[in-house]
């Protein structure tokens, strides 16, 4: 795409299918890359189909769109490695291992792309991550809790507008010491799913946020018992 082309950025979809795709239809696809800033499993019950959708986007849209790595993506690689219980788990974890096992989808599959999954998406104006760049030498380790995939703190001022997810916010909000916007409104929790549009500069454009749809909620008719 264009050097001058926007840019679409979306928090923490945690499984809400429903919510994903209405935000999606926000998305220019002729003049905006579409950054997703990770954390695309656990929460509603739709982690198996949202990443299925998310992969398909990568594929259609060659170069235009980037999933990033969030802490959750990157605790399922760890709990493959391992192949024992961890505190993802306790989390939701237990529940994502379900919906693949019950609805056919192949989480090995995923994990193998979770592991290709960038930590970072830059341009010379706006840095995008899950978490942010915190006081660490080693931000991009993702096993590193200072990192860009873990990191709660206060954010370092890196020079470039910086879009995380991760922490929680009523709103997307503004940070004007640490020249950082958070968007991750709590989808995970049933709240709102929210979205920045940008131009190349890093200006916001417009602030999206979207209730979360009660039906990434309720269970997939393929869980429901059989009467």
């Amino acid at each position: 795409m264009a050097m001058g082309t926007g840019i679409f950025v979306v928090g923490d979809v945690h499984g809400c299918l429903h919510t994903f795709v209405d935000v999606l239809k926000r998305w220019n696809t002729e003049r905006e890359m579409l950054v997703q800033v990770g954390d695309l499993v656990v929460g509603g019950n739709y982690s198996p189909e949202v990443v299925a959708l998310a992969r398909r986007l990568e594929q259609q849209y060659p170069g235009q769109v980037v999933f990033l790595r969030g802490n959750h993506e990157q605790q399922v690689v760890e709990y493959f490695e391992r192949q024992m219980p961890n505190q993802w788990l306790r989390q939701g974890g237990s529940q994502m291992l379900h919906a693949y096992a019950r609805r056919g989808f192949s989480l090995a599959n995923d994990v193998e792309w979770f592991n290709t999954m960038p930590l970072f998406w830059e341009n010379n104006a706006v840095f995008i991550s899950h978490a942010g760049v915190g006081p660490t030498d080693d931000p991009y380790n993702p096993r590193n809790p200072a990192g860009v995939v873990w990191y709660r703190g206060p954010l370092q001022h890196i020079g470039k507008l910086q879009v995380v997810g991760h922490v929680p916010v009523e709103e997307p909000t503004y940070s004007r010491l640490e020249h950082c916007w958070r968007i991750d409104t709590n989808a995970r929790r049933g709240h709102k799913l929210s979205a920045l549009r940008l131009d190349a500069e890093g200006t916001v454009l417009e602030i999206i946020s979207i209730p979360v749809h009660a039906a990434d909620f309720s269970p997939p008719s393929s869980d429901r018992p059989i009467s």
